[in-house]
């Protein structure tokens, strides 16, 4: 069959998922091609000139987020350097064109599909959407759409008949080396690249932390599921293969838990002489020393990103961060002493936070070197699902009335930060070289509105 995968993202990020789906789908011997919003400055009519040339047996939406708030200097018209985005609009825009044109079976999925299965089908009138890991449904689906088998018991469904919404329990895949590699070859890294985009891979799935603001346990579980660090290697040779990147990210979770995969990933590149640039933007600062640095630095790591969130011993036992201020201090001590370019991200807001709090986590921050690539701030929380703890207090305070907000864009903050401290608090941070701010919500009863 012939297979559109469309990456529905006008955001700058990697097209890691839609390029596995594709990767997937190639494997089962389908004709595929690609149509990447992010290039596009009319996207009902490009998509629609891309459908009639093509003619797909079937449409494959990813889309990556729902709606949220953008970092953006030149965003004058509205406060505190952000814009909000919401990407329902562009995607219904897409969809309702491809209905007049086509009578290609529609699926959906994604990070921004998986918590609103439901209100997307209801939102587009459409029928059919994939939860979970889509790689191994996906193929599933068209193998049975192609049979004329029955397509509604493939896991992680989610589709709509005679009037109701029916779910179909996700399955983990237990040998991920078994999936499909990313079909890079379809998409355009060299437009990426000018979007200073790189390709990005996973190493594994799971995430055994269970943080507080963050479903991702929920989604992949809490046991890590663990490429080989050869298929994870042979994964970079193919994206240097087809798309002669200058760098490749490492996209999941936590990129060095457990530590010895990341250890020994960067054994098999070094083993493989394979010169290669490469990064991740979410290393946990658990267990780093110099010799793991100096390991990865010599794999050809060039950026890491420290996911710190807060330095607070009351918020890290909170967040549910299983690490501790010392680790925190270890990490930061190690980074300071190397050569390797690295930021650290910091999350302020959640259940528990005071000015107390920030200011031990800024207390530690401030004690070492400002990190070459600088430090983001997030300011409030984005609740998607139930799954987050967050959510439970969201409710109790009275910023979630009705659970339907969710796919209109909800976020909390701790009632404990009170309004005139937190806006000269994202003055000041604002004013910080180096610091970039992302403000989701500035105060407890603050919404967002154009000047």
């Amino acid at each position: 069959m012939k297979i559109l995968i469309i990456s529905a993202n006008t955001l700058p990020a990697s097209p890691a998922g839609p390029a596995y789906m594709a990767g997937a789908a190639l494997r089962g011997g389908h004709t595929v091609e690609v149509f990447e919003t992010l290039f596009s400055t009319d996207v009902v009519n490009d998509i629609d000139e891309h459908v009639r040339q093509f003619n797909p047996d079937v449409i494959g939406i990813s889309i990556r987020l729902v709606n949220g708030y953008v970092v953006d200097e030149l965003a004058k018209d509205f406060e505190l350097g952000i814009r909000p985005f919401d990407a329902r609009p562009m995607v219904k825009g897409m969809v309702d064109r491809i209905k007049q044109r086509s009578d290609a079976q529609i699926v959906l999925g994604g990070p921004g599909f998986n918590y609103f299965g439901q209100n997307w089908l209801e939102y587009l009138d459409l029928d059919y959407g994939l939860r979970g890991e889509a790689d191994h449904a996906f193929p599933l689906f068209l193998e049975r759409l192609e049979e004329g088998a029955d397509i509604n018991s493939v896991p992680g469904c989610i589709y709509r008949q005679n009037g109701r919404i029916h779910k179909i329990p996700r399955d983990l895949v237990a040998d991920l080396d078994s999936t499909a590699f990313p079909a890079y070859e379809l998409f355009n890294l060299a437009r990426y690249r000018e979007y200073g985009i790189s390709p990005a891979i996973t190493s594994k799935r799971g995430c055994a932390f269970g943080c507080t603001f963050c479903p991702y346990s929920s989604l992949e579980g809490t046991r890590y599921r663990l490429k080989s660090p050869g298929r994870v290697v042979d994964e970079i040779e193919q994206v240097l293969r087809v798309g002669d990147s200058p760098m490749i990210i490492f996209c999941e979770n936590s990129f060095n838990v457990p530590k010895s995969h990341a250890e020994a990933i960067c054994h098999e590149i070094l083993a493989r002489k394979l010169s290669v640039c490469w990064g991740t933007g979410a290393l946990k600062p658990l267990k780093i020393t110099d010799e793991f640095i100096q390991l990865m630095r010599a794999a050809g790591c060039d950026y890491i990103n420290i996911a710190i969130e807060s330095a607070s011993s009351t918020m890290l036992k909170g967040m549910n961060r299983r690490y501790k201020v010392d680790d925190v201090r270890e990490a930061l001590n190690c980074f300071a002493r190397s050569d390797m370019p690295y930021g650290i991200s910091l999350m302020f807001g959640c259940p528990g936070e005071t000015p107390e709090t920030i200011a031990e986590t800024l207390e530690v921050i401030d004690s070492f070197p400002l990190p070459p690539d600088g430090v983001w701030v997030t300011i409030g929380i984005c609740l998607w699902t139930e799954r987050q703890a967050v959510v439970e207090d969201a409710r109790q305070a009275g910023q979630l009335v009705d659970d339907a907000e969710l796919f209109e864009g909800a976020y909390y903050m701790s009632p404990d930060l009170p309004e005139t401290y937190m806006l000269e608090l994202i003055g000041s941070l604002s004013s910080r070289e180096g610091y970039t701010v992302q403000v989701n919500k500035a105060y407890a009863t603050h919404e967002y509105q154009a000047n």
